[in-house]
């Protein structure tokens, strides 16, 4: 990301920022149920968002606007600034519904139902990533078969429970590469890998570098910070 850059993550995507350099970066996180009140239930179940100016050169001009004004708000506490920030946010989700939404495909829709069972399920596998976790497993956990669950489970997430377990993994590996002296060995067990090859690999294919080179290359700026 540069300057002016802005990217909205939507419900249930994996997601890690990392930063070598310093820098100041302004996030908002909507709480889902604010979300839905305010779209009526339309959010997530008609449309999410979709915003990317990293992959897209979207004109954010407007959007910049009013992100600077919350940002100048950020510190005040009186009255009349808390009113203001609340009507800036209000006028951040009304450009946003207006000019960056996607329309939902049938088949990608949610309900209130689909969506509390998946964020038990996921809250569950946040819980326990570190353990070993398989798909029936899981599916059991939650009384499906392995079949439903693993259709269920890929059609709302977007991706395989392996491959959100390997992210989840990666995510905690990174952390501890950049803020830890552990060894690679500890550190590949201690986030959920089974074999300190199989995070080796798979930290190779996500970021193109060994773990050692990445650690080495990073781990100086103590000001960098991963969160999944």
């Amino acid at each position: 990301m540069h300057s002016g850059d802005v990217i909205l993550v939507n419900p249930n995507e994996i997601h890690s920022t990392q930063s070598p350099d310093h820098n100041h970066i302004l996030v908002i996180q909507f709480p889902m149920d604010f979300l839905q009140k305010v779209t009526s239930g339309k959010y997530y179940e008609l449309f999410e968002f979709d915003l990317n100016t990293v992959k897209s050169r979207n004109s954010t001009d407007d959007l910049l606007v009013i992100l600077n004004r919350l940002v100048a708000l950020a510190n005040q506490y009186t009255i009349i600034d808390n009113l203001t920030a609340t009507a800036n946010i209000y006028a951040l989700l009304a450009l946003l519904c207006r000019n960056y939404i996607s329309q939902l495909p049938i088949e990608k829709r949610h309900n209130n139902a689909d969506l509390t069972l998946l964020g038990n399920i996921t809250g569950y596998i946040q819980l326990h990533f570190r353990e070993r976790l398989t798909l029936p497993m899981v599916a059991a956990q939650f009384g499906y078969s392995v079949s439903y669950f693993s259709k269920f489970f890929a059609k709302r997430m977007n991706l395989t429970l392996s491959e959100y377990l390997q992210q989840l993994r990666l995510n905690t590996a990174n952390e501890l590469l950049l803020h830890s002296d552990d060894t690679l060995t500890n550190i590949a067990y201690n986030s959920g890998f089974s074999s300190y090859r199989n995070f080796y690999n798979a930290f190779l294919e996500n970021y193109q570098v060994s773990p050692t080179k990445y650690r080495q290359q990073y781990q100086h700026d103590k000001i960098l910070h991963v969160e999944p």
